[in-house]
């Protein structure tokens, strides 16, 4: 019996030490998450924090900059519940414009049409959903959006899953529907040259316009960033695919089994990150433009290929930008680029294309030139761009 007291005693200190831990844990987290250096366009800050034992309440304000309005900004009322092993934490969002949390619920006819669950463990590991409810408007509405995400409080990587059944709206002179996004992604909070990825899936998108009706069906995007082979250079890579597109008014043409699949190779990462933080300073976007231009760079469309009404489309880029050109100069004098540019690009055609009104002239021109070659009922293009010399098809061209 004693020692069955004393195992229970035992038991209880343990489950007391750690539901106090957790309590220290979770409020010393969350003092350092808003502390951490803000993004562009975007702050957060804690206003209170009152932490008991089994429980804490917490208080917090993001705003988010809009262009040419006023910012927004929403109060974030949290309820933080202390177990041995976890924090569970209900978010409660409103704004704190009056007029604007009043549209927001007769947008959703509900008070809580956003609303956020968290959970937090032992191990640092913060993950939680947000729920957006669906919402109608005079002219659109919105089905239900859920966010799941994860962030491990440590290094601030972050991985984030989307859901959203879509949307639709009916403007005056436009019309548009969205059905089924998701979205996945893995990035770093922090870190300017952290590596990341995404994955994008649409199931459909309808857009109408002045009679004209185009249509993407089955939209699969993906692509990453990392660091690149020299230091403080980011590499980005990105694939899309688009199953079927439709277009046009009483007659649709249909292209299908579209494939585009890029990469950028060498973005000088500082000049990258003040060009973001830029915004509407011309000043500090030149200099982080004259920054990238100086490092050089490497773009590459390795596929571009449509099956379209009039055959088979197919081409491939790529073009190397080399270190030391100078923006002033360029701008001054553009031809001076020419001496730092190199690459080679092949391009082929349906000649049926030469049917076609809209693009029949230039095709036809660039027959009549030599820039396209035409052979068993196809237009090819082959060029090479090499120290101010450009060959087409086989042939040196002056510049």
């Amino acid at each position: 019996m004693k020692k069955w007291l004393i195992s229970l005693c035992l038991l209880t200190l343990v489950l007391l030490s750690t539901t106090y831990f957790v309590g220290e844990m979770v409020y010393s987290e969350t003092r350092q998450l808003f502390s951490q250096k803000q993004q562009q366009g975007f702050s957060a800050k804690l206003i209170r924090y009152d932490k008991g034992f089994l429980e804490a309440t917490a208080v917090s304000e993001i705003t988010i900059d809009v262009k040419d309005e006023p910012p927004v900004t929403f109060e974030v009322s949290s309820a933080i519940k202390h177990y041995p092993y976890k924090a569970l934490i209900t978010n409660k969002i409103r704004f704190l414009d009056p007029e604007l949390q009043k549209k927001v619920q007769d947008y959703f006819a509900s008070e809580n049409g956003i609303r956020s669950v968290e959970e937090m463990n032992l191990l640092g590991q913060l993950s939680g959903q947000l729920t957006i409810l669906p919402g109608r408007h005079e002219l659109f509405s919105t089905k239900a959006l859920q966010l799941d995400y994860r962030l491990d409080l440590h290094d601030y990587s972050a991985a984030v899953t989307a859901n959203w059944q879509g949307a639709q709206g009916q403007l005056p002179a436009l019309s548009f529907s969205l059905a089924d996004l998701q979205i996945s992604s893995h990035f770093n909070l922090l870190s300017e040259h952290s590596e990341s990825d995404y994955v994008a899936n649409i199931a459909d998108i309808v857009i109408q316009q002045e009679g004209m009706r185009s249509q993407f069906k089955g939209l699969k995007l993906s692509g990453s960033s990392h660091r690149g082979a020299q230091a403080d250079t980011i590499d980005n890579s990105n694939k899309w695919l688009i199953e079927r597109y439709q277009t046009g008014n009483a007659t649709q043409q249909k292209f299908t089994n579209t494939h585009i699949k890029f990469s950028v190779k060498g973005l000088y990462a500082p000049a990258v990150h003040r060009l973001s933080e830029a915004a509407d300073d011309l000043q500090k976007t030149q200099k982080a433009l004259a920054q990238l231009m100086a490092h050089g760079v490497q773009f590459t469309l390795e596929k571009l290929h449509s099956q379209t009404p009039w055959g088979e489309v197919d081409g491939a880029l790529h073009v190397t930008l080399q270190q030391g050109a100078v923006l002033t100069d360029v701008i001054a004098n553009p031809f001076i680029l020419l001496d730092y540019i190199s690459g080679n690009a092949n391009l082929l055609l349906p000649d049926a294309l030469l049917d076609v009104p809209s693009v029949k002239e230039p095709l036809q021109i660039g027959v009549n030139t030599g820039i396209f070659k035409r052979q068993d009922n196809k237009l090819t293009l082959e060029t090479q761009f090499e120290k101010g010399e450009l060959t087409v098809n086989g042939q040196a061209i002056p510049l």
